[in-house]
């Protein structure tokens, strides 16, 4: 009797047991259904996690900052014997907002123990480097055909004066050979990024310092470059060289530029930003690398009342403008990097008397705020469209793909300068 009664109970378990086996299997197909109240409600609760993760930053580029003198003497406050150049770049200040990496090349070098000097040997007030900081810039070029003007301690005390900038990323010139093994490696909203700077050559000044000790100023070889290519490559989502090069006042890339151009881009650098040339240069893209072969001058005083090439090249610059994005996928770590929305806008360094400090001053002025003018005798006889038309017609000499911001000309404004 006992041992019906022990068979009976393991019946009514195992019965038990299918019943929680076939409940739990149909209420869970059940839940899965998508016309099912209870899974919706879950589906609004917990959202799916997406593997795809997304990370954008905006770079914006500019060209050469010719110090000449007078910009310095402009920038002199003698009350205090200090230089301030801030007011020289309001406009930039408001435009750089707007973006997260943000490069110029700085053409002269800075050493305080020493006068400031102009053409052809230049030494500019530190205190230049403190308003481009404080106006936004955070990349910056130091290899320039000047780097060398001042003697090979001077270059060094320049490269010195970057070294002590926090978040700035500078290359192209060093205080010493372990600051030039130093490769900085920048954060951008997730992308990560470097920049490398070279020169073709500095005016044939300093040579026997430099062999000496070669990393006061880098100067350009195939070799060098494969070096620090090697070395940051792998390290960063983006990958910026700085070149010094070409030839100054010519509207177009040299064919050693070109050739330069398609090594790096061999080589995986993802974009460079030409300079030297005091002209804006075409861009182009080889394969996925995108070239600006010259910003021509950010600012400078190469301007006077001469209708030359030279003077009317030196007024004009430009802002190369692009957007990055970095797409990975978190499930293997896979990424893909993409250039696009490649954009411009010229600037115009505009000199003018000001009664506030009984001299000439100078603004670098986006052509977007531009008026007829500003022109002044530089471009005598000419309205801004057609400057701007004709820039713009340099610019997409090898490809008019880009996108270059309008002109803004109130009606009132329209008229030559």
């Amino acid at each position: 009797m006992a041992k019906l009664r022990k068979k009976a109970k393991r019946k009514l378990l195992l019965i038990f047991v299918l019943l929680v086996v076939l409940i739990g299997f149909f209420g869970y197909k059940f839940l899965l259904k998508d016309d099912n109240p209870i899974k919706k409600k879950i589906d609004e609760i917990v959202e799916p996690v997406n593997p795809i993760k997304t990370y954008t930053a905006k770079l914006i580029a500019t060209g050469d900052t010719v110090i000449h003198s007078g910009l310095y003497r402009a920038a002199y406050k003698s009350d205090t014997k200090t230089y301030d150049f801030s007011g020289m770049l309001t406009y930039t200040k408001e435009l750089l907002k707007d973006y997260d990496i943000k490069y110029y090349n700085q053409e002269t070098i800075f050493d305080d123990s020493k006068s400031p000097v102009s053409y052809p040997r230049f030494n500019t007030p530190s205190a230049f480097g403190d308003a481009m900081i404080d106006a936004g810039f955070n990349v910056v070029s130091l290899a320039t055909n000047h780097s060398m003007d001042m003697g090979g301690t001077s270059a060094k005390v320049s490269a010195s004066y970057w070294e002590s900038k926090d978040n700035i990323l500078t290359h192209g010139m060093a205080s010493s050979a372990e600051a030039r093994e130093n490769y900085q490696i920048m954060d951008a909203n997730g992308i990560t990024y470097t920049m490398l700077s070279y020169t073709y050559g500095t005016n044939g000044l300093g040579a026997g310092e430099i062999n000496k000790e070669p990393f006061i100023v880098n100067l350009y070889n195939e070799d060098t470059v494969l070096k620090d290519i090697e070395a940051v490559r792998d390290k960063v989502d983006i990958l910026i060289v700085a070149m010094h090069w070409g030839n100054e006042y010519q509207q177009v890339a040299s064919e050693t530029q070109k050739n330069q151009a398609q090594f790096l881009a061999e080589h995986g650098v993802d974009i460079v930003l030409g300079n030297h040339s005091h002209s804006v240069q075409p861009w182009e893209k080889i394969g996925d690398t995108v070239v600006f072969y010259s910003f021509g001058n950010f600012i400078s005083n190469q301007m006077g009342a001469e209708q030359s090439i030279v003077r009317k090249v030196g007024v004009i610059g430009l802002f190369g403008t692009l957007d990055i994005t970095k797409t990975l996928d978190t499930r293997d770590n896979t990424k893909t990097i993409t250039i696009d929305n490649i954009g411009a806008e010229f600037n115009y360094t505009y000199r003018y008397y000001d009664s506030s400090i009984g001299k000439n001053n100078y603004v670098v002025i986006p052509f977007s705020k531009m008026e007829n003018k500003y022109l002044n005798v530089y471009y005598q006889g000419k309205d801004l469209q057609s400057v701007y038309d004709e820039f713009s017609a340099v610019l997409k000499k090898y490809d008019d793909s880009i996108n270059i911001k309008p002109l803004s000309i109130s009606e009132e404004s329209n008229t030559t300068g």
